[in-house]
């Protein structure tokens, strides 16, 4: 929603890509981004709004002044063409793990996934997600989601990487597989734990989705991989993603990202 008393030539200013990538940079540096948590669920687990999440995914939310809202659809891709994404993911990354550590502190057992560029990890952010999980003390509970495919070239460089964080107790997951580029065997050539299924999946009722998700939870199976279900959003698609072995899920169905607060009054209610 608008801020009250935004005119029309206030609107245009503000949207240009300039100004807009301006603003959003110093909300980066100062720290002012906003993070929020949706809930992750062991399918067989989740039965209604008593149940407990497995772990939370950590997503950014911008509040711009004048604007209001602002989608991360518009400004996830202003911070990667002005090539600070990594910067806000670091942001994100210590907020979101401080958050955890609270959590942990207060007794309640819950994991963490954040998002992370395939450029992030042929820079120094691998070294900074070290060096904040170092004294985690609960291996596992910090997942990194790689949220694109990573090119051919890229694959040899991140192994390295990737191979890192395992060593170190991260889990390696790989999102949105079936929305964009990857294929099952570009993932096999990654050191990964996890594959979340893009909700263009989870959402259809056909034999081609359901072949390619059987292909990937099978795949799963195989290689040790966990499989999560994106954008539940409706019974259908619960018991859809329940029916072809899929062993977690998240969607507004099953939690909408929420602040820390709302996700401790659930795990106090799950008991």
């Amino acid at each position: 929603m608008l801020r009250s008393g935004l005119t029309w030539n206030t609107l245009v200013g503000m949207t240009n890509t300039p100004l807009l990538t301006r603003d959003l940079k110093a909300a980066v540096s100062g720290g002012r981004l906003e993070v929020v948590y949706q809930p992750i669920f062991r399918l067989h687990d989740w039965s209604d709004i008593t149940s407990r999440p497995a772990a939370v995914e950590a997503l950014s939310r911008w509040n711009h002044s004048v604007m209001g809202s602002v989608s991360p659809v518009r400004f996830i891709p202003l911070a990667e063409r002005a090539e600070f994404l990594e910067e806000l993911d670091r942001l994100v990354l210590a907020a979101a793990l401080a958050q955890l550590r609270e959590w942990h502190r207060a007794g309640h057992v819950i994991g963490l996934s954040v998002n992370a560029s395939p450029t992030h990890f042929a820079s120094e952010y691998v070294d900074a997600v070290l060096e904040r999980a170092e004294n985690l003390g609960t291996p596992g509970a910090l997942t990194v989601e790689i949220i694109e495919a990573p090119s051919p070239q890229l694959i040899p460089d991140m192994n390295g990487a990737l191979t890192r964080l395992r060593e170190a107790g991260v889990v390696i997951s790989v999102d949105d597989f079936g929305g964009g580029d990857t294929t099952l065997e570009m993932l096999e050539m990654l050191p990964i734990d996890e594959v979340k299924i893009d909700r263009t999946l989870t959402q259809r009722d056909d034999a081609e989705a359901d072949d390619a998700v059987r292909a990937v939870v099978e795949s799963g199976r195989a290689h040790g991989w966990r499989t999560v279900a994106e954008g539940i959003e409706t019974i259908a698609d619960l018991e859809r993603s329940r029916d072809r072995g899929c062993d977690r899920g998240q969607g507004f169905l099953l939690g909408r990202p929420t602040t820390p607060d709302g996700i401790e009054r659930m795990l106090r209610r799950a008991g």
